[in-house]
């Protein structure tokens, strides 16, 4: 476990919720002063990271799935089962973490600019269909400063829902920037999320000392979300 880079999300959520987001590996693990029974949960979502526990067969879709399952193709998973870890991987898509105020459920969608289009968020909480208020957390992914799209993506996002017109904005050559986080906010807003809490400089693009990015070096190193209930 030494070589886990991990920060707990800065949320409110019930108390038998418990949620990891892995970080760029620079050999050093995040010491936690929270009690003991917190840090044995966290040793629970250390040990699925380190036994490399098989995750989802991410492709950009607008699939979500319930876990257990033996099922893997989908870019998000929910479950409403103690202990069960829903985790994605992400360098550069937006990883949302959620559960609602009764901590009935846990969910983690792998949302890239495809997977917002389709609507892998509203699949996701149509699926789960929770009994209390929605909690979400907004993990690490590139801002709109940095993420240049053609016209053709706004066109995508404009056929699905005109409203998302507002998280482009005009750049050189017919090109756009695209806030993936604009995006979210406003399909969560839509779907009556209120509750709604962002990584604070979560952008994987500028900082180079925390976050991989795959548009800033290519790699095949990703970070990892996870979220479960105890």
């Amino acid at each position: 476990m030494d070589n886990i880079n991990i920060f707990e999300p800065e949320w409110i959520v019930p108390k038998n919720i418990f949620a990891l987001q892995t970080k760029r590996n620079n050999n050093s693990i995040k010491e936690s002063s929270h009690t003991n029974k917190i840090k044995l949960s966290t040793n629970f979502g250390l040990e699925f990271i380190n036994k490399e526990e098989k995750g989802l067969n991410q492709s950009h879709s607008n699939i979500s799935i319930e876990l257990p399952s033996d099922e893997r193709n989908a870019d998000a998973s929910y479950s409403k089962y103690p202990r069960v870890i829903c985790s994605i991987r992400t360098a550069d898509c937006m990883p949302l973490l959620i559960t609602d105020e009764e901590g009935s459920f846990v969910a983690a969608i792998h949302a890239g600019w495809r997977g917002l289009s389709s609507g892998i968020i509203e699949n996701t909480l149509k699926k789960i269909n929770a009994r209390g208020k929605i909690i979400v957390w907004i993990g690490p992914h590139i801002s709109q400063e940095f993420f240049e799209v053609g016209a053709e993506v706004r066109n995508i996002f404009l056929e699905n829902d005109s409203t998302t017109d507002e998280a482009f904005k005009h750049g050189a050559n017919g090109k756009y920037f695209l806030s993936m986080l604009k995006v979210a906010e406003l399909k969560l807003f839509n779907l009556g999320v209120e509750k709604i809490y962002i990584t604070k400089n979560h952008c994987t693009y500028k900082n180079a000392n925390n976050y991989y990015s795959y548009r800033r070096e290519a790699s095949s190193e990703r970070m990892t979300s996870l979220i479960w209930i105890e």
